[in-house]
């Protein structure tokens, strides 16, 4: 058996639906599945090889067209697990779990059952060195219109929407071949430059380029108990007895014997619907249901060595494969500073939530100057326009940080509605008062006469107590740090009205 290897990067916008239907709204894959690199090199071949050469190569699952994920550098992304946890109210990279190797008593305690840990659905990620490297993969959203030939104008009342996949992603992706005298000719079908895959080729859509590129990935690893996880790297598809669909696949349909045992309580699983396009009859297939890539199944096997293989059905066309006990689906101890002891279950890999470079507030600010510089009139306003846009996005992150603060502190909200007035009093103040240093007097008074502020003399002084004080005294300041004194007015409004209706 042979593995062939490729990078395709994305020289347009793809779209790739996740559902057949063409009413309400539909979402993009964030992959690029194999039947799409199988029908690229059936384009090129089907009508020119003998019938007994596309039976091995096109439907006898000798050759294996995989999945293309979204990768970078030199290694291969991969869907993130569905058995890896992270607390609610946190981000995945602050601290994640695996969720079958948390032991049940901890699991089932009241501290454990406060973080409210949820499951990990979206992304892919390049596992390695015990890290996990987010892949960025940004879509587009476009509105289009049928066309009326006879009046040519666009027809009324056929608006639809398209998602698309962003151009500029380099996608990995392996073609298996069993029989090695077929690579040369599989290869030389699938390389070029002027590929297209997806809905709406003939219009903007689904130019890519495919080339030769040797890249790593996470292998099946040696068990080192009877417990053994089956990570789908794609998405799988099982048949009964009776030759129909089924969501709970055997033991020896996942590559173990008939007497192991697969233990549900302990396994991950999500599933998927849809119906194929069938291009030369211009019609739908039937249904193909099956389980969504990233799911995870556990095992109880006295099996120990493993290789990574394909399952199920549809393998040709990318579905099947999985790998056997993968590093990043192990944990380990670690103390936790909230309960003051040692917990299990923490996944080894720590996730790393990358930050995409154009929300990169050096890269932003950069982008302001150099149409500042620009000395165009429509140059300048652009640079005012995003410049705004920027700073509000600053000025509602640290208003919705304060808020939930407050909240988990309960500095504010056991007052009721008498507390709620304080603030909308405070919001008044704002509206007429421009200026960071005549509000910052009127709000808390001067160094000299205390008396003057609002917040520091009479009845309003008892309930500003000296902690309430300091933190709304400190978010002027966290204000002034970053250089929004002059949005002073707009930042307490919004503090104001939104603090106005939690007190409420």
């Amino acid at each position: 058996m042979k593995r062939l290897k490729f990078k395709c990067t994305l020289l347009t916008d793809i779209i790739l639906n996740q559902k057949a239907a063409t009413e309400g709204p539909n979402q993009t894959l964030d992959f690029i599945p194999g039947s799409n690199f199988l029908g690229i090199v059936a384009s090129e071949l089907y009508s020119r090889l003998k019938p007994e050469e596309s039976l091995i190569i096109f439907h006898s699952g000798k050759v294996r067209f995989g999945d293309a994920h979204p990768s970078s550098g030199e290694m291969r992304g991969l869907k993130i697990p569905a058995s890896m946890f992270y607390p609610k109210l946190k981000k995945v990279s602050d601290e994640s779990y695996i969720h079958h190797l948390i032991p049940e008593n901890q699991l089932n305690s009241g501290t454990f059952k406060k973080k409210q840990i949820k499951q990990c659905r979206s992304g892919f990620y390049l596992f390695d060195n015990n890290q996990a490297n987010k892949v960025k993969t940004d879509t587009n959203f476009a509105i289009k219109s049928a066309y009326d030939k006879e009046k040519r104008r666009s027809k009324d009342e056929q608006m639809f929407g398209y998602e698309s996949l962003q151009r500029g992603v380099e996608l990995y992706f392996d073609v298996e071949v069993d029989d090695e005298s077929l690579q040369g000719t599989v290869k030389k079908a699938l390389v070029g430059k002027d590929k297209r895959i997806g809905r709406s080729r003939s219009a903007q859509y689904g130019l890519v380029s495919i080339e030769e590129f040797d890249f790593t990935e996470q292998d099946s690893k040696t068990a080192t108990n009877d417990e053994v996880t089956v990570y789908a790297d794609g998405r799988l598809i099982f048949l009964d007895e009776f030759g129909l669909p089924t969501f709970c696949p055997t033991a020896k349909q996942l590559g173990f014997s008939e007497n192991d045992k697969i233990l549900w309580d302990k396994s991950q699983i999500r599933t998927f619907q849809y119906a194929p396009w069938n291009f030369t009859r211009k019609y739908f297939d039937a249904d193909r249901c099956g389980i969504e890539k990233g799911s995870v199944f556990v095992v109880k096997t006295a099996k120990k060595d493993f290789t990574s293989q394909y399952v199920g059905s549809y393998q040709n066309e990318g579905f099947g494969k999985v790998i056997y006990n993968p590093d990043f689906l192990k944990a380990q101890k670690e103390f936790d500073q909230e309960i003051g002891k040692e917990t299990e279950g923490h996944a080894i890999y720590k996730i790393i939530e990358q930050q995409n470079d154009e929300n990169n507030p050096k890269n932003i600010k950069q982008e302001i100057e150099n149409l500042e510089n620009a000395g165009k009139d429509v140059c300048k306003y652009l640079a005012y326009r995003k410049r705004d846009e920027y700073e509000k996005q600053i000025i509602y992150k640290k208003i919705n940080e304060f808020v939930s603060d407050s909240q988990r502190g309960g500095l504010f909200t056991d007052k009721g509605e008498k507390f709620a007035s304080q603030w909308r009093h405070i919001r008044s103040m704002a509206m007429q008062e421009k200026d960071y240093d005549k509000l910052y007097s009127k709000l808390f008074g001067s160094d000299d006469n205390k008396d003057l502020g609002y917040l520091t003399h009479g009845i309003a002084a008892e309930k500003w107590e000296n902690k309430r004080i300091d933190v709304v005294r400190k978010f002027f300041g966290s204000i002034k740090e970053i250089e929004l004194e002059h949005r002073i007015s707009e930042v307490m409004v919004n503090l104001s009205a939104e603090m106005a209706k939690k007190c409420k």
